[in-house]
């Protein structure tokens, strides 16, 4: 029915409800190919290890007491882990990790598999544990709310899953929760020490106004004094990214990492 090809192999029935364990190759291909809006999932293991280390710099210089850190854009929680590995646990009291989509609803009809946010946003659609390419994807998400409404009709049964790849979740010091960048919840406002965004805020996702939106956000959910890390990760696991203070409600630079982030100007 479709073509298959062995690049988009993903079984994720397998992986998130049987809990099959698979290659660290074949779990990098379905985070990269799970879509939310304009942007993917992705895992690697310990490639942020290096800015890691200089913004635990930062932690010794400015903190003498156990601090409260955001991670946003965690995707499958691998980096935030290794986050919390790489500063150290006697530095922290907790970390919230935070995401647009952390649980979905998986629902399993014949050779097909439906993955929805719990809003009701398809994906991914897996045909026979292959993946579907994005011109069939688009055919299943052009109507996602009429088959959200179909499934639920004929009564499949759907499992709650997250897109955690381990139980980090049960670690006491990590708090997870969905939110949006561009729509934080007011509870969070003035909370935080750290907070990091990695592989989000960039120009091939978002506009202008839009990244301007997202970091005005940054500042409600960040303390004064507070110590913000913007970063990406580029070809060949090569890390760049800035340092930020924030000093009377304004982000000041503290230092560029591999030649600073693309966004840098706007956070000024």
């Amino acid at each position: 029915m479709f073509k298959k090809n062995k690049n988009f192999y993903t079984d994720v029935y397998g992986f998130f409800v049987l809990k099959k364990k698979l290659s660290k190759k074949r779990i990098e291909t379905i985070f990269k190919l799970l879509r939310v809006d304009g942007t993917f999932k992705t895992t690697f293991d310990n490639r942020m290890f290096d800015i890691n280390k200089k913004l635990l710099k930062y932690l010794n210089k400015f903190f003498s007491r156990k601090v409260m850190i955001c991670d946003f854009g965690i995707s499958s929680g691998q980096s935030t882990f290794e986050l919390f590995v790489d500063l150290g646990k006697s530095k922290i009291k907790n970390i919230y990790g935070f995401d647009k989509q952390i649980y979905f609803q998986l629902y399993k009809f014949k050779k097909f598999i439906f993955l929805f946010s719990l809003n009701k946003d398809l994906l991914m659609v897996e045909y026979d544990k292959y993946c579907l390419r994005y011109r069939y994807f688009y055919i299943f998400k052009k109507f996602e709310k009429i088959l959200f409404h179909i499934l639920s009709f004929m009564k499949i049964k759907f499992v709650i899953s997250k897109v955690l790849v381990k139980d980090f979740d049960k670690i006491d010091k990590f708090k997870f929760f969905e939110q949006d960048i561009f729509n934080i919840d007011k509870k969070y406002y003035n909370l935080f020490d750290v907070v990091r965004v990695s592989n989000l805020l960039n120009y091939t996702y978002f506009s202008e106004v839009e990244l301007k939106k997202a970091i005005s956000n940054i500042k409600k959910i960040s303390k004064e004094n507070s110590v913000v890390l913007v970063s990406k990760t580029k070809n060949k696991k090569k890390n760049v990214g800035s340092f930020f203070r924030k000093k009377s409600g304004k982000f000041e630079l503290l230092e560029d990492f591999n030649g600073g982030s693309e966004i840098k100007e706007l956070m000024l």
